[in-house]
């Protein structure tokens, strides 16, 4: 049962993060975006520092390693995995029109749908620890972590969508 809730409820919210498109097919206020955008951040990082860093310092601890190395690490090679994905893939950022990543002749939206892929992919880890985490009964890491995770997801795609929308429209 834990598993089936694990996998709806970020389902669930990125669903209804994409959904938000049918209801703002006209461009979203800058204020608003700006205000959705911090928000997202916002939970993001709270999210990323209680449920992911602060518990790995936490484990690192109690198996009597040098607590902050095993995050440290590990924030760092996730920089280095995002930034070769970001070189290889080839995508396209909202409000731009040069593509970066490796040269293509693939549309844009094809394009963009990589970008937003490429966008997903630590939320869906990041996510998909967290979970696992609460699964296995660690202190630490907690299904509100998941679920913050989840919002913040469902937020960032709320407010994404619809410039999204009207891009790929163009």
């Amino acid at each position: 049962m834990n598993v089936l809730i694990g996998l709806l409820v970020p389902f669930l919210g990125t669903v209804l993060g994409a959904a938000t498109v049918f209801l703002m097919r006209d461009k979203m206020h800058d204020k608003v975006e700006k205000l959705l955008l911090g928000f997202a951040s916002g939970v993001m990082i709270a999210a990323s520092v209680w449920s992911l860093i602060l518990p790995s310092i936490d484990m690192a601890e109690e198996q009597g390693q040098i607590a902050w190395i095993p995050a440290a690490v590990g924030f760092l090679l996730g920089m280095v995995f995002l930034l070769i994905l970001d070189t290889v893939i080839p995508h396209m950022h909202l409000k731009s029109d040069k593509p970066e990543g490796v040269n293509s002749k693939l549309k844009k939206t094809t394009m963009m749908v990589l970008a937003v892929t490429l966008h997903n992919i630590p939320e869906g880890m990041a996510v998909g620890v967290t979970f696992a985490g609460a699964l296995l009964g660690e202190t630490g890491i907690t299904m509100a972590g998941a679920i913050a995770l989840t919002i913040r997801n469902c937020n960032s795609k709320l407010s994404r969508r619809s410039n999204n929308f009207n891009a790929i429209k163009k």
